[in-house]
């Protein structure tokens, strides 16, 4: 079983020198979850689409789903999410180890990651499409959706 490892590291501005980090540990499918020192996180990926979860208020969700922006592609939210029980913290591109390579290879992908913040009890649906933006009205490629449970 092929496992990931996500690092996200976090400093509060009252906090300067104090800093905490969370592992995440992403398997096939499964939902793994660490803790070291203050942020916890759950890692997400486009096996759980169409799937529920139920977790804390206070976690951070990491959805990491597969990207190639060279085609042009790229995931956006297809609804906005309920600012009231979500926070999106932060969305980035992580090129693959075929675009890390050295030279490159032409065309490869990686991985968009898309990290949100669970505020209060509630449900909150994140609902995403993968599409060309400049092409209006186009359909998405793919979707990706799940139904967050914050207890």
């Amino acid at each position: 079983m092929k496992a990931k490892l996500i690092l996200v590291c976090t400093m509060g501005a009252t906090l300067l020198a104090l800093s905490a980090c969370s592992a995440v540990i992403q398997t096939d499918g499964d939902i793994e979850q660490t803790d070291i020192g203050v942020v916890k996180q759950i890692a997400i990926d486009s096996s759980h689409d169409g799937q529920e979860i139920e977790v804390p208020a206070g976690q951070l969700l990491v959805i990491a789903l597969e990207s190639n922006p060279t085609t042009g592609f790229k995931w956006e939210l297809s609804e906005p999410i309920d600012e009231g029980s979500l926070a999106l913290i932060q969305s980035k591109y992580e090129p693959g180890e075929q675009a890390k390579q050295d030279p490159p290879i032409p065309g490869a992908g990686g991985t968009e990651l898309w990290t949100f913040e669970t505020l209060t009890a509630g449900e909150a649906i994140i609902s995403m499409g993968y599409s060309r933006p400049w092409e209006g009205g186009e359909k998405a490629a793919r979707t990706f959706n799940l139904t967050v449970i914050i207890r």
